[in-house]
């Protein structure tokens, strides 16, 4: 538990790190005032309610990847329809995702400058993905209605890397 919560925390200081950099970057290029720039970061780590038409399209997430554990210990499996299970991840999942409805067609994707990896268990089994555009990870299809656990994992065991999860239903 310890060692999660270590994690976790590393997680947060590098979101604030990325967060601080953004702003003197924005501040020393005179787009904005230094002394009344407030940080005001976007949420990690969301669950979030999806329901077909949803707006606005792409809908997007953030998070930090990565973890200590493998891969194929969280899918149950060394490979799948969609992918291979590799890299690593954290035990927990790094979003829940609930399908309202059936989806004829849903893009999960996730999009980072570093090699990540993706897994998501959930109605129907689990499915898995490295490297479906360039070094990003992805799944598209017919998506069951239900609760769906997203893990976004680094190729290498710890190391950790900002990433934007888009969900889109334009094919």
């Amino acid at each position: 538990m310890k060692r999660f919560f270590s994690h976790f925390i590393s997680k947060l200081r590098f979101r604030d790190c990325i967060a601080q950099a953004a702003i003197a970057t924005t501040a020393s290029l005179g787009l904005i005032n230094p002394a009344i720039a407030q940080v005001t970061s976007p949420p990690i780590f969301e669950s979030v309610r999806v329901s077909p038409r949803f707006n606005p399209d792409p809908m997007v997430l953030r998070g930090i990847s990565g973890g200590t554990t493998a891969a194929p210990s969280v899918s149950r499996r060394e490979q799948t329809t969609t992918g291979p299970c590799v890299g690593f991840v954290d035990t927990s999942p790094d979003h829940v995702m609930t399908l309202t409805n059936d989806f004829d067609f849903l893009s999960v994707e996730v999009q980072s400058s570093e090699d990540t990896t993706l897994i998501v268990r959930g109605p129907g089994g689990a499915w898995c993905n490295d490297d479906i555009s360039g070094k990003n990870p992805g799944i598209a299809g017919e998506w069951l209605e239900g609760t769906y656990e997203i893990w976004i994992g680094s190729y290498q065991k710890d190391k950790y890397y900002p990433y934007i999860l888009r969900l889109t239903q334009v094919r």
